[in-house]
């Protein structure tokens, strides 16, 4: 039959178990006492200037990192975690490749530095708006140098000068509307429709002058009164 454990080892334990959480908070609030009261996320984002967002992101990727206590909404933040903080912040900036618009390293500043302009670049130069560059493109795309295709297209300086070409030998104006094959309206037609317009009106003349001369001869008639005796 087993035997039972005494009453004094199980006491024995318990203490000892006590001793050991008091020891532990001795411990914690001994690191409390030497950086200071544990700070929220929200009085990080205050002494930082780091937005709320970013600070939750740099918790998600740098949580062995950064010095805190507790977990979850309870999780706070020791007065080291600032400068943790901080220090990631820089290397997030230096990891930062993309090029600001129009830095060295962009599009804009290679192309204008090999010598090659933009289509809004050549509508700068030349005046002639971007819709009728594109279509000069379309239509005399052999006469004019460029390289790279669809947006990626760039033109050298000699293409401006082709581009006022194109423009000073076009038709300006409107195109003729008759198509091809098919006669243009002469002034004869033109005629045809206005004497059947002057001959609509002349007919709704006739019809308006029967109408008043109905009513005149109405007006003509002896007026007839009947007295019923009473």
């Amino acid at each position: 039959m087993a035997r039972k454990p005494s009453g004094k080892k199980t006491a024995g334990k318990k203490t000892a178990g006590k001793a050991a959480k008091r020891s532990k908070k001795k411990k914690t609030s001994a690191r409390g006492e030497s950086e200071g009261a544990p700070l929220t996320l929200t009085e990080v984002s205050n002494r930082t200037g780091i937005s709320m967002p970013t600070l939750q992101k740099y918790k998600r990727t740098h949580q062995a990192r950064i010095p805190s206590v507790g977990r979850g909404r309870k999780q706070r933040y020791l007065e080291s975690a600032l400068a943790v903080f901080e220090q990631i912040k820089e290397e997030n900036l230096k990891k930062r490749g993309r090029p600001a618009k129009g830095g060295v390293g962009s599009p804009r500043k290679k192309a204008a530095a090999s010598g090659l302009i933009s289509l809004a670049e050549v509508s700068r130069r030349t005046k002639i708006s971007y819709p009728t560059l594109l279509r000069y493109q379309k239509l005399h795309g052999e006469r004019i140098p460029s390289h790279g295709k669809g947006r990626k297209r760039r033109y050298p300086e000699e293409a401006v000068r082709v581009f006022e070409e194109i423009r000073s030998g076009s038709r300006r104006g409107r195109r003729p509307t008759a198509k091809a094959g098919r006669a243009p309206r002469t002034a004869a037609v033109t005629d045809r429709a206005l004497a059947k317009r002057i001959e609509r009106i002349e007919s709704m003349q006739a019809k308006l002058a029967r109408q008043l001369d109905a009513v005149v001869e109405l007006l003509r008639k002896p007026l007839q009164v009947t007295i019923r005796p009473e």
